[in-house]
This record gives C-alpha cells, sequence and structure tokens, in this order.
C-alpha cells in the first residue's frame, strides 16, 4: 500500500507514517476512519454555511415581499418583454468569457499555458458552484484548473486574486464615477435608507472594531519578532517570498494594455447585461444610461454580500434605486425578481456547461511546463 501522511483536522487525531513505513491493516481502518469522520465534519459545515447565507437573503426577501400583492406583481412580470431580457442575455455570457481570457494573461504570465478553453469553462463553472455554496466557485475555479491542467494550486489561486482584485477596483470605480454623475441619488438614497449609513458609521465609531485592529497588529508584530523563528513562520516566509516573486512577473507582463482592454469591455458587457433589461419594462424603459448605471453601480453592493449569487441584498439594491428614480415600488420589485430570477437560471445553465465541459478540453503534457518561473 502506498504511504499515506495524514493530518486528522480535529484535535489529537493525527497519524504520520514516515517514509518507508508500511501500514497495517489496523493503520489503514484507524486511516479510513478518520477520514471519513472529517468528510462528515466538513460536509456538515458546508451544509450549515450554505443554509446560513440562504436564509439570510430569503429573510431579507421576505421582508421586502411580505406586504406586497403578489397577484399584482406576478401582472407586471408578465407585462414584460421577454425577449430583450433574452438579447440581454448574451452580453453576461460574454462577458464572462473576456474574464477567463483575461485571466489566461495572468496565468501566462507566471509561464504556464493551459487551453483557453479550460481557463473559459472553469470561469463560467465558477458561477454555478457559487450558487450552491457562496464564493465556493471561486476555490473550485483554482482547483479545477489546477487537477486537469497541472498547475500548482498556489499559482491558479495567487492569479485569481489578482484578476478578482482587478474587478474591485473596476467595481469601485464605477462606484465613484456614478456618486460624481449623480450624488443627488447616492443622498437620497442614504435618506431613504438612514440604517445603512448608520452602521457604516458604527463601525468606525465602534470602540470593538479599534480593539480587533489592535489585536490583529499585536499578532503580527508577535509572529515577526518574538516567533519569527517558528516551523509555521519559516513557511510563512517561503510562501510570501514565492508571492512576491510572482506577483513581480504578473506586473512585468508585456500584455497590460489587453488587460485593460479585457477589463473594460467585460465590464462594458456586464452593464449591457443589466441595463438592456430596462427596456423590457415600460416604467423603466425611459430612465436612460445613467439611471441604468447607477443602478448597476449598486448591484454590485448587493453581490458583495456573501450569499447565494447576492439573493436578497441584490433585490434591495435595485428595487430601492428604482424607488428613488421615480419607479413604483411594486414595479420596482417586479423588475428585480424577475430579472434576477432570469439571469440566475442562465448563470446556473452555462455554468453547470462549463462544469461538465471541463473534462472533454483537450490538453497536451507540456500545458502545466513552467519555462521562466520556478528558481532554486
Amino acid at each position: 500500500m502506498p504511504i499515506i501522511p495524514y493530518l486528522c483536522r480535529r484535535k489529537g487525531n493525527i497519524l504520520l507514517l514516515k517514509t518507508g513505513q508500511t501500514c497495517s491493516k489496523k493503520t489503514r481502518y484507524a486511516l479510513l476512519h478518520l477520514f471519513c469522520r472529517n468528510m462528515k465534519s466538513e460536509s456538515a459545515k458546508n451544509i450549515l454555511k450554505t443554509l446560513l447565507s440562504l436564509m439570510l437573503g430569503l429573510v431579507i426577501i421576505w421582508a421586502m415581499y411580505r406586504n406586497s400583492d403578489l397577484g399584482e406583481l406576478w401582472n407586471i412580470v408578465e407585462s414584460a418583454n421577454f425577449g430583450i431580457i433574452a438579447v440581454s442575455l448574451i452580453f453576461g455570457l460574454i462577458g464572462n468569457i473576456l474574464r477567463g481570457l483575461r485571466w489566461e494573461l495572468f496565468v501566462n504570465s507566471l509561464g504556464y499555458n493551459p487551453p483557453r478553453a479550460s481557463l473559459i469553462y472553469s470561469t463560467l463553472g465558477n458561477y454555478a458552484v457559487n450558487f450552491v455554496l457562496p464564493r465556493a466557485g471561486d476555490f473550485w475555479r483554482c482547483g479545477v484548473v489546477s487537477k486537469y491542467d497541472k498547475i500548482p494550486f498556489s499559482k491558479t489561486f495567487e492569479t485569481f486574486l489578482v484578476d478578482k482584485i482587478t474587478d474591485i477596483i473596476a467595481g469601485l470605480a464605477i462606484i465613484f464615477i456614478s456618486i460624481f454623475l449623480y450624488i443627488d441619488f447616492f443622498i437620497s438614497f442614504l435618506d431613504k435608507n438612514p440604517k445603512f449609513g448608520e452602521n457604516i458609521v458604527g463601525l468606525f465609531s465602534s470602540v470593538w472594531t479599534y480593539v480587533i485592529l489592535a489585536l490583529i497588529t499585536l499578532i503580527v508584530i508577535l509572529f515577526l519578532t518574538v516567533f519569527k523563528k517558528e516551523p509555521i513562520m519559516i513557511k510563512v516566509r517561503s510562501i510570501l517570498r514565492i508571492l512576491k516573486r510572482d506577483l513581480k512577473l504578473i506586473s512585468l507582463m508585456q500584455e497590460k494594455k489587453r488587460i485593460i482592454i479585457y477589463t473594460i469591455l467585460l465590464w462594458l458587457c456586464f452593464y449591457l447585461y443589466f441595463y438592456i433589461c430596462f427596456f423590457a419594462f415600460d416604467f423603466t424603459k425611459d430612465l436612460g444610461p445613467l439611471a441604468g448605471l447607477i443602478v448597476f453601480a449598486m448591484t454590485n453592493i448587493g453581490i458583495s454580500v456573501p450569499v447565494q449569487g447576492g439573493i436578497g441584498p441584490w433585490h434591495f439594491m435595485v428595487s430601492t434605486s428604482l424607488v428613488i428614480l421615480g419607479v413604483a415600488e411594486s414595479q420596482a420589485l417586479a423588475f428585480a425578481a424577475t430579472v434576477f430570477a432570469i439571469q440566475s437560471v442562465w448563470q446556473i445553465l452555462y455554468g453547470l456547461f462549463g462544469v461538465l465541459a471541463m473534462s472533454f478540453v483537450k490538453r497536451d503534457n507540456k500545458s502545466g511546463k513552467v519555462p521562466i518561473t520556478e528558481s532554486k
């Protein structure tokens, strides 16, 4: 039997086989038992996280729609032009394909050359997995490329983080541009939702915020001084050196202009993905592109909340924003429910295609080769 080093996450459950040591039958059963128990524990945690985040989203949905006339909402939904919404879905798919192409540039900068289709399909699958467990799709995306294309997970995750940071910067830029172009809207939003502003102010005025920051700072200082020779800190420094080297390689990449172009194009696609839906309803078709940009910016805040697909927070941001722009509350709620439902089904469908297509991508043995980045 091959040598299996195994460390159970539960305290005290440690079984480590030294090199050259064979497994007895009893040890094999012990390893299997610990592995199964650990897997059950992890599965229970993941199920609990999924249920809690889903409940949070559903509670927000319930609070928003509890006083609504469902018959009236359904009549509004029926009046929508679903052909226009169908056209908008094309831009959502194109945007995520462009995201996969941009990720390819970051991965290539480290010397890895996986098939383009592999990175695109994993990017699409990312969103289907996120509907099962919030943010799990991000790790799945890195892990599945690592598995199929023989790239270390640390490398796919590094490039994913850079890709994610690029999107965060772009999303913040859209929010700030929207504030600059239509500051009155955001003032009205805070007036209509005073708790939103109060929570932000409360976060920075709370003593506990500064206590936690002080504790984090103290822990970092202790690890950098008192515990700097501990094995874990030696490992951390090694990881940081590799990360610094890889980030330098990414910063020196020749395709910076393509990164910028891809980023602009994919966010333009996401904007059209949302804004075109305005033309499917009589009460939003005349609001204009600036109103579309403002509501789109607010959706970026909504999807940042770690719930499946942004369910709940996305509805709140969209409906509240539309009400401020002069849309009736029932119409705003119907718009949010309709667009979110259709776009979510679309993301799940092309996401499932991406998940299934990963195993059918043609690969060669050199796709994971690193000719320039590995150093002694």
